[in-house]
């Protein structure tokens, strides 16, 4: 079934703008579990990350594009000293990743917000709160005349190494050369980041990864993931 009308009405913003799907299919648990946890874990637009309910003194780490949660849910489990910020728009996959944190029960230290990274990240989260940000097979935007609706641009880059605190991580992933190249050619270009790969400025997957939706489907159909990571140096 598709998301009902008055749960869109309810939860899907419309004021500022994003690409990507709008729409699509989740079952009749998911959306009720969705209504019953929104009100409880969503970081509404006027309200900021240090008034989420949570331990602001603790870690805290943002995941951007989370999908279905699958990634979400292995970050809540293995660091269970980390408070989570998951960044989603696409509202079925909300439904979806709350069902995975309920099941994992570790949804209760995690916030979640369904409004653009770019606004998340200037007017919700404070100048060094971050400790780490996390960006998995964002859209690629192949096509030249979309690239400047790719995620990772000069602008939100340095948004992004302003929220971090010293020391703070940014680690990508994409099995989109192209794409891969685009997002480490701007970071490398960011002050204030350091590349923590060799000289082609990648990484090796992380053993303790685990294998997402894109990440399989690309490595099926010949595009193995390339992974950055990136560290806040010390102003």
């Amino acid at each position: 079934m598709r998301l009902s009308k008055t749960i869109r009405q309810q939860y899907t913003q419309h004021e500022m703008r994003s690409y990507g799907r709008k729409n699509g299919f989740v079952t009749a648990g998911q959306e009720a579990r969705l209504r019953r946890w929104l009100p409880i874990v969503g970081l509404p637009r006027e309200r900021k990350l240090s008034e989420a309910g949570l331990d602001i003194q603790a870690p805290w780490v943002m995941e951007i594009g989370f999908g279905n949660g699958d990634f979400l849910v292995h970050l809540a489990k293995s660091h269970p000293d980390w408070r989570l910020i998951g960044v989603e728009v696409y509202l079925p996959g909300v439904a979806k990743a709350v069902a995975r944190l309920e099941d994992a029960g570790v949804i209760e230290r995690v916030r979640i917000s369904q409004l653009p990274a770019q606004f998340v990240l200037a007017e919700q989260v404070e100048p060094g709160q971050l400790a780490g940000i996390y960006i998995n097979h964002p859209d690629p935007w192949p096509k030249k005349r979309h690239h400047k609706r790719r995620l990772i641009q000069k602008d939100f880059a340095a948004l992004m190494v302003s929220r971090l605190r010293e020391g703070g991580f940014i680690k990508l992933a994409s099995d989109k050369p192209d794409l891969a190249e685009w997002m480490r050619d701007i970071l490398d270009a960011t002050p204030g980041l350091v590349n923590m790969a060799g000289a082609d400025g990648f990484v090796p997957r992380e053993p303790e990864r685990p294998w997402t939706k894109f990440e399989l489907r690309g490595l099926r159909e010949g595009r193995p993931s390339q992974f950055l990571h990136y560290i806040k140096r010390a102003a």
